[in-house]
């Protein structure tokens, strides 16, 4: 009789398990209403002065910005906190820290334009691949206007590859 109610015990416990875990909530597809009306125009919107433009967020692999960091036609932008850069950055790289965007972005800015207006690409960095600040950075620069890369790779890797 014992080895019935074992067999029945582990799916059980596995049942509750899963009937308390956070189900993914159900999505319906819904297709559009069309209207067949020839009086129906399309809307055209105008940006105006005061729209603030958008950039772009792409990433970067390791051998495209050794290329364009030799080229001089990268700016390196490290997000790592203050402490993380003094003991070691990529050459040339400025440093932004995330934790501290808010407060010297306007500082910085004069930086940025410069690199734009040069053509150089803005690429940030963190320290490695499980860092998130390079893109959180790179989100908030977007909604200024800039476009700006991600070396996801971050420190770690370029220092491991011993460049």
């Amino acid at each position: 009789m014992k080895i019935q109610f074992y067999q029945y015990l582990l799916p059980l416990c596995g049942l509750i398990l899963v009937s308390c875990s956070e189900t993914p909530p159900v999505v319906e597809q819904v297709k559009p209403v069309v209207k067949k009306s020839a009086q129906l125009k399309p809307k055209v919107t105008r940006p105006t002065s005061k729209a603030i433009r958008k950039g772009a967020l792409t990433s970067i692999d390791m051998e495209r910005l050794f290329s364009l960091s030799q080229t001089g036609k990268a700016l390196l932008i490290d997000v790592r906190p203050p402490l993380y850069y003094r003991l070691g950055h990529i050459d040339g790289a400025e440093s932004l820290p995330f934790i501290k965007y808010d407060k010297i972005i306007t500082s910085k800015r004069a930086i940025l334009d410069a690199a734009v207006k040069s053509g150089k690409i803005i690429v940030l960095y963190c320290q490695n691949v499980n860092c998130p600040d390079a893109h959180k950075t790179g989100l908030k620069l977007i909604e200024l206007g800039y476009s700006v890369s991600v070396y996801r790779g971050g420190w770690e890797e370029w220092k491991e590859s011993g460049l």
